[in-house]
């Protein structure tokens, strides 16, 4: 049964402050709490309203949770909108455990190609770059200090999933972290659009370290002097620029395909 406490304290997650405090985060959606079923994350709690779901999916998915012994508490209409932060909900949400991903996990052996993203600022893009590197199979993605935080609502429902499908570092102090790499032999590149080189004229050594910068300020002063060389992508119409998600998945594409 789902008390009032229980409730408010789930609820809660909906803040940044709540989820460092409790090292949880909720998510909400069939899909997504399909996938977070679906994964090696600890989900404590599945929360579903039983009358806003087909008897199918129903099935389904209590079935999963109770396998895994994962409680499940069912919602009304009016907790429903305590929990929600979409316009339409689906009715379903998990409480998740968040990873530990500790950064010394990262190495040439294991992985060949990540992606470094630098004080990124928009939740929407840092999860579509996040789908992007699930896409193109990137080995790990890496989120600076200064970057929006992972289990932002937005970043989740952005990444469409893909935040439970390969390991992401967030909160990394980047100029220690790629001296590390360097010492590891990774070649480092960063994506900029007065970069000296055309990406599809680059090609990469591996192991290899991408940067994508904040979106208005580029790359960080304090790291720039460690990148090998910056890439810039061409562009022929008459926009000023492409936003980090749409960068990061050309740049990503290029680079894995040649």
């Amino acid at each position: 049964m789902l008390s009032k406490t229980k409730l408010k304290k789930i609820a809660a997650l909906k803040n940044k402050k709540n989820r460092d405090h409790t090292n949880l985060f909720l998510v909400e959606g069939l899909r997504l709490c399909q996938e977070a079923l679906a994964s090696n994350f600890n989900v404590q709690t599945l929360l579903l309203d039983p009358a806003a779901i087909s008897s199918a999916a129903l099935n389904n998915i209590t079935s999963v949770a109770q396998r895994d012994n994962v409680e499940v508490l069912e919602l009304d209409a009016i907790d429903v909108k305590q929990l929600a932060v979409t316009v339409n909900s689906q009715s379903i949400f998990c409480v998740v455990e968040k990873p530990n991903y500790p950064a010394e996990r990262l190495n040439k052996e294991n992985d060949s190609f990540i992606v470094i993203v630098d004080r990124g600022q928009d939740p929407g893009n840092i999860g579509t770059l996040i789908r992007s590197c699930d896409w193109f199979g990137v080995d790990a993605v890496v989120l600076s200090r200064g970057t929006v935080e992972l289990y932002n609502p937005k970043v989740i429902r952005s990444s469409m999933g893909s935040v439970f499908h390969l390991p992401i570092f967030e909160n990394i102090e980047l100029q220690p972290f790629i001296l590390t790499l360097k010492q590891q032999n990774f070649e480092i590149s960063a994506a900029d659009a007065a970069g000296d080189k055309n990406f599809h004229q680059t090609t990469i050594q591996f192991p290899h370290a991408l940067i994508i910068g904040n979106e208005n300020q580029g790359v960080a002063k304090n790291i720039s002097n460690l990148i090998d060389y910056q890439i810039k992508i061409p562009g022929f119409g008459k926009a000023e620029s492409l936003n980090m998600a749409c960068a990061g998945a050309i740049l990503i594409s290029h680079f894995k395909i040649h």
